[in-house]
């Protein structure tokens, strides 16, 4: 994207390891996270703190994801009826490599 001189000013991730490759890519183009580009991943592993700068992510709640997935293959295998599915909110772990745009 920079190579063909897109102008952006956030980037989005899919998972906190292709962010971490993001900013380094910037940083080695001279680019400033987060004064000229906002960048956030998906999963908070646990190095995301300790980056340079340190990496926002959204927080999913895997552990649950997977005890719901569980608990209603169990309730299914033991004859219950499906059930409406459930809805999980992911949480925004605000650090270092996020700006407020200014309005």
């Amino acid at each position: 994207m920079l190579e063909r001189g897109a102008k952006f000013s956030a980037l989005v991730a899919s998972n906190d390891d292709m962010a971490i490759g993001a900013i380094k890519a910037l940083h080695e183009r001279g680019v400033a996270v987060p004064e000229q580009v906002s960048v956030i991943g998906f999963d908070d592993i646990a190095i995301a703190p300790y980056t340079v700068p340190a990496l926002s992510s959204v927080k999913i709640p895997v552990t649950e994801m997977i005890q719901e997935i569980i608990g209603r293959l169990i309730f299914m295998l033991d004859g219950g009826d499906f059930s409406p599915p459930k809805t999980f909110s992911g949480k925004l772990i605000r650090r270092d490599s996020l700006i407020a745009l200014s309005r």
